[in-house]
């Protein structure tokens, strides 16, 4: 909603600079001050690129269509990024927990579809597809290079670097192609995208403390799960009526991580 009102690219600062702001202040008010070091800024400088080009190819695959076909191709990011975690961090998995992965990943992928839409939107153009794969890349690389980043420095410290990285890199690019900033001051507006960005940082925040603490795949397993949240909202607060299989796919899904937390 927020991106309709003002854009992509205002929509990426005002949260990313409110998030930021308000993630230092917490930290501040609960003492709990992180340790940085120069090892945090390849790190941060890296993922900052790649969350800004990532997030631009998704609003731009979603724009493009046909979202009944991007949408899962975009939630199968999870699926490369534990890929890469057993590849990169060493990560091994029993033969229970991949096959609890896997099923979760299911879930996801039907759950996030619906199939009569799939059917009309088959035979259209598949440029968004293209995008959307292009950005799956780009979340699943990201969400790799964050976990080895967690592991190797302070995962707090990170979140602070990457999103002043961010906000510096967004805040030039507006400067350079002469973007008004009026926008934000309009009320509706600016309360989404603080609320998008409170939710953004605070999502990351668990996501660090997670993989610190423990299996990387796991965490990354739990967050590719998020169609879940929108689908249950979709029912309890919209009246919603989902597609016959998406309902399956949310039951593939709980199913999936209930059996992953059996194995952990």
């Amino acid at each position: 909603m927020a991106t309709r009102r003002v854009g992509v690219v205002l929509t990426s600062i005002g949260m990313q600079s409110v998030g930021l702001i308000a993630y230092v202040i917490v930290l501040a008010a609960l003492g709990r001050w992180p340790t940085f070091e120069w090892a945090l800024i390849p790190y941060a400088a890296v993922l900052s690129v790649i969350g800004i080009v990532s997030l631009a190819a998704l609003y731009r695959a979603f724009a493009i269509g046909p979202i009944a076909v991007v949408s899962p191709v975009v939630a199968s990011y999870a699926a490369l990024t534990v890929i890469l975690i057993v590849i990169f961090l060493g990560e091994r998995l029993t033969t229970g927990q991949s096959i609890a992965i896997a099923v979760t990943f299911v879930g996801v992928a039907v759950a996030s579809t619906d199939i009569r839409e799939l059917r009309r939107t088959l035979g259209r153009p598949t440029e968004g597809v293209r995008i959307g794969f292009f950005a799956t890349l780009g979340f699943a690389v990201w969400s790799a290079i964050f976990a080895v980043g967690v592991r190797e420095t302070d995962g707090l410290a990170l979140i602070v670097v990457q999103r002043a990285f961010s906000v510096v890199l967004l805040a030039l690019f507006v400067v350079a192609r002469g973007i008004s900033l009026r926008p934000l001051a309009e009320r509706r507006a600016f309360a989404l995208i603080s609320a998008t960005g409170v939710l953004d940082t605070g999502a990351n925040v668990l996501l660090a403390l997670g993989i610190a603490l423990g299996y990387a795949s796991f965490v990354m397993t739990g967050s590719g799960a998020y169609p879940l949240i929108p689908a249950l909202l979709a029912i309890l607060v919209l009246r919603e009526r989902l597609a016959p299989n998406q309902y399956v796919g949310v039951a593939v899904l709980v199913a999936g991580l209930v059996a992953l937390g059996l194995q952990s």
